[in-house]
């Protein structure tokens, strides 16, 4: 059972990369890169394929060596774990949840990658400093009772970045009973120093700094009121690409309206009715706008219809006094 679902899922996606393909050849690499960047759940997804069918070969080599099939596990939980990612994609268009879709997407693009980067600047220093402080610490050990007591949490520079990063979940006692029994109290006392200017600078000071932009990206996108409108129109105008122009354009009339009194701009219109008493001030303010703006087009509309009209007129005035004066001619 087992062998015949994998079998189906790698011929579902053989199928998939053949559509994208299609999809590819018809609108062009650069405007299909440009799609999806708007949409990383789908970006996501698709490395899954690539990682289900790098899966294949490796079982067939799980023979070779037990090495493979640790590989091909490894693989295969991340594509799951992938794969749960592309339900956000269809989580963008729901009211309550499709603004905190935007908001990770966002969060993770912008926010982290910016506090990551100055976070990797203060651990590579800190740590150093750190695996300095211990390094004398243990130089400084002659006794070899002592010795076997007190242990150097940081033996090599790379294990110092990680038992760094360590501190700010609160791996406080591995870095302060090491500095407390070091039997050079100037170092112990500057490592106890440079572990609160790092406590300081690094749990307080940068974490706060994460939170306050986390909080920033929350507000902006909240105060959208309509984003997951705006998230629905991008999760059709996503569907509608693997579609022929053909048939976008009659599932285009089947599910807008023509907005306005230009019939050839349309949009997906939901009739309600609104109470204007429950509306908010900025709703009705929308409101207004909208319906001033209707009413300048209809308004210029009816101007320029009435132009039409009395050159029409005019036009087949200048025609019957052109064959009234031909007949009087024809007269004399």
């Amino acid at each position: 059972l087992r062998l015949g679902c994998e079998l189906v899922v790698v011929v579902f996606i053989v199928f998939q990369i053949i559509v994208d393909f299609r999809d590819i050849r018809r609108i062009g690499w650069l405007k299909w890169i440009t799609i999806y960047k708007a949409f990383p759940a789908k970006i996501v997804y698709k490395v899954t394929w690539a990682f289900v069918l790098l899966c294949v070969p490796l079982r067939l080599l799980c023979f070779v060596h037990r090495a493979f099939l640790m590989l091909e596990n490894c693989i295969i939980i991340c594509a799951v774990i992938m794969t749960t990612v592309h339900f956000l994609f269809f989580c963008r268009a729901v009211k309550f949840v499709g603004p905190f879709v935007v908001m990770i997407y966002t969060i993770i693009a912008r926010d982290l990658s910016q506090f990551i980067m100055i976070y990797i600047t203060f651990l590579l220093g800190f740590s150093q400093s750190f695996y300095i402080v211990f390094f004398s610490c243990e130089e400084s050990v002659d006794n070899d009772e002592y010795a076997d007591k007190w242990k150097n949490p940081m033996q090599t520079p790379h294990e110092s970045i990680f038992r760094t990063f360590t501190l700010v979940i609160g791996d406080y006692l591995s870095f302060y009973r090491p500095l407390a029994t070091c039997p050079k109290k100037d170092i112990a006392w500057l490592g106890k120093f440079v572990m609160l200017f790092y406590k300081l600078c690094g749990s307080i000071l940068l974490l706060n700094l994460l939170i306050a932009m986390m909080r920033r990206t929350y507000n902006t996108i909240f105060a959208r009121t309509e984003e997951y409108k705006r998230q629905w129109a991008k999760v059709i105008l996503m569907l509608e690409m693997s579609m022929k122009p053909a048939d976008r354009l009659t599932y285009l009339k089947q599910y807008s309206v023509p907005t306005g009194t230009n019939k050839s701009l349309r949009s997906f219109t939901v009739t309600k009715k609104l109470d204007r008493a429950k509306m908010s001030e900025h709703e009705k303010e929308i409101r207004m706008e909208k319906d001033k703006e209707i009413a300048e087009q209809r308004q210029a509309l009816y101007k320029k219809k009435k132009i039409e009209m009395e050159m029409k007129r005019a036009n087949g005035s200048q025609g019957i006094t052109g064959k009234k004066s031909a007949r009087r001619m024809s007269y004399f």
